[in-house]
């Protein structure tokens, strides 16, 4: 099954619209994970394995931020274990690689062997500022989701993303048609959009074929507001979903760590039926 089906597919099974970022970040996991005498990159996998076991109900796919993975020595060994561990002890739930990736030619394809062959990632996140050549190998892997940044959620994305084109419409309306339009050949295109910038959603559902789905971003840490999901539902009432990766994995709470993030996951799941339920 193509990885976009995959997620759309979850949406309706387990009735979640979320997303879980795997973030792994040493300096707030927990005490008793940190002070065993073990490596770090074992404490990162036993951590996110243990994340996963009581997410993996509540979720349509992960999101692995690569970064944090790429500042430990054995990194690339951890994200390959853990998507590995994911596609073994939970099936059918997708991994994103959150790389941003984008580039042209050669390098491309080192990109490709390495994400989707060594790690075997279901889909990545891509910075399609190089154009079509970076969009357009991807577009042949039509069983793979492509996660192409549109408009961003941090706070100087504008000073690029909003720039006036000659026809009045900003640059990232532009990247968008490109999306659906251009590159959406086999059906593996996701836009990010953000939540955080007051963009009319109702607007832009339109532009969007209904069975793209789209990642909505900010929410959570980043202060975005859940009643943009409402309108971007597709006629099913799924179609978007939405990362979560500190409120998740790093809670507020008295629990033990693991009942914790099992909770946070929950409350936010139904955060975000409760959002769409209003449509």
């Amino acid at each position: 099954m193509k990885t976009n089906d995959q997620i759309l597919e979850r949406m309706k099974s387990h009735n979640t619209l979320l997303c879980c970022g795997l973030d792994p970040d040493l300096k707030r996991m927990p005490p008793e994970l940190v002070g065993k005498e073990i490596s770090d990159e074992d404490k990162v996998l036993e951590f996110l394995q243990a994340t996963v076991d009581v997410t993996a109900p509540h979720v349509c796919a992960y999101k692995a931020q690569k970064a944090f993975f790429d500042v430990l020595a054995g990194g690339h060994d951890v994200l390959k274990k853990l998507i590995g561990y994911i596609h073994t002890s939970h099936p059918g739930i997708p991994v994103i690689v959150d790389c941003k990736i984008g580039d042209i030619e050669n390098t491309m394809v080192a990109y490709i062997q390495n994400l989707f062959g060594s790690l075997q990632a279901d889909g990545i996140v891509v910075n399609p500022y190089m154009g079509d050549d970076v969009v357009l190998p991807l577009t042949e892997l039509a069983d793979k989701s492509i996660v192409v940044i549109v408009k961003t959620s941090n706070a100087s994305g504008g000073i690029v993303q909003d720039v006036a084109l000659q026809n009045g419409q900003p640059l990232w309306r532009h990247i968008l048609d490109l999306v659906v339009n251009r590159w959406n050949r086999n059906t593996n295109m996701i836009p990010v959009l953000s939540s955080t910038v007051g963009l009319n959603m109702a607007e832009i559902r339109p532009l969007i074929p209904d069975g793209m789905p789209i990642l909505l971003a900010g929410v959570g840490a980043q202060g975005g507001n859940f009643a943009d999901l409402r309108n971007l539902l597709n006629s099913e009432g799924i179609g978007v979903f939405v990362n979560s990766s500190r409120d998740i994995l790093y809670p507020k709470s008295q629990q033990h760590w693991q009942i914790a993030i099992e909770e946070a996951t929950v409350g936010l799941k139904e955060a975000l039926n409760n959002e769409r339920r209003t449509k």
